[in-house]
């Protein structure tokens, strides 16, 4: 009987996946130069915009410059709260995302084998995308504190997001090997957790990188609708009240900027942690 490591197309692929891995190694410098050069192109041509806006506007309170902002981030980044704000948003972020994964997994697998867990999922699903965020955290605030209030407005924001993700590829999944699992027949559990669970990287890992940006988003939108502190939102909150745009603008970018330091880290654990051996 043909073993169960024999059900997925690893060894069959083996060959062209080390061709793409070689051809990929070949110029790594002139890639790395090149989005070096477009980021360059793209930051060079966003100051500019931003820069002759602000001259046009000639009113910081409307259109602040951009030397007004980076001056407001280097006063943020000196204030004695600026650490726990941006940690206390990462852990609430992080939080929302992690129980997100934890939930989103096992639910990818019962609605791909399961036929009644599939209809009500998708029926699940379908109803936390139309709810507005803003509903979420009106009506958890009767309910929860603040704090859990925004870590749970992320993980009805971000579920139905991963859930998606893996449920497409693991139906895609049992459509094209159906056959052989019907001919060499194996049971449900050894099926997910064998040959199914291995080939859902790709969409893991896709899921995780889009995911990882949203929630940052996410939890600071609930922190300034609620009002917690600390935190990322509350500090915008401040700012907009005292009608320092400038502030605005430097707490967001701290905020773009601590987003894309997450995607390298994925990077390089994806890099590191899951690379094919």
């Amino acid at each position: 009987m043909m073993s169960v490591s024999s059900l997925s197309p690893k060894k069959s692929h083996k060959k062209k996946q080390s061709n793409r891995n070689q051809n990929k190694a070949k110029s790594p410098d002139a890639h790395t130069a090149n989005g070096f050069f477009y980021w360059l192109a793209f930051l060079v041509t966003v100051l500019s915009v931003w820069q002759i806006a602000a001259w046009a506007m000639h009113n910081s309170l409307i259109c602040p410059s951009p030397l007004e902002t980076l001056g407001q981030m280097i006063e943020q980044a000196q204030t004695p709260g600026f650490l726990a704000s941006i940690a206390w948003t990462i852990g609430r972020a992080l939080g929302a995302l992690a129980i997100s994964f934890v939930l989103a997994i096992p639910a990818s697998f019962a609605g791909a084998f399961y036929v009644p867990a599939r209809e009500f999922l998708n029926r699940l699903v379908s109803i936390l995308q139309t709810v507005p965020n803003v509903c979420y955290i009106i009506l958890l605030l009767f309910w929860t504190d603040r704090n859990t209030t925004v870590i749970l407005t992320g993980v009805f924001l971000l579920f139905p997001l991963i859930y998606r993700s893996l449920y497409e590829q693991l139906t895609e999944l049992i459509h094209q090997y159906r056959p052989i699992w019907i001919v060499y027949n194996q049971p449900r559990i050894v099926l997910m957790l064998r040959v199914c669970f291995p080939m859902l990287r790709p969409a893991f890992l896709a899921a995780l990188k889009n995911a990882s940006s949203l929630c940052f988003k996410a939890c600071v939108t609930s922190e300034i609708l609620t009002g917690i502190a600390p935190g990322m939102g509350k500090k915008i909150q401040a700012a907009r009240l005292d009608l320092n745009l400038a502030g605005v603008f430097a707490w967001s970018i701290w905020l773009i900027l601590l987003v894309f330091a997450f995607e390298k880290l994925w990077n390089l654990c994806i890099d590191h942690l899951f690379v094919e051996k």
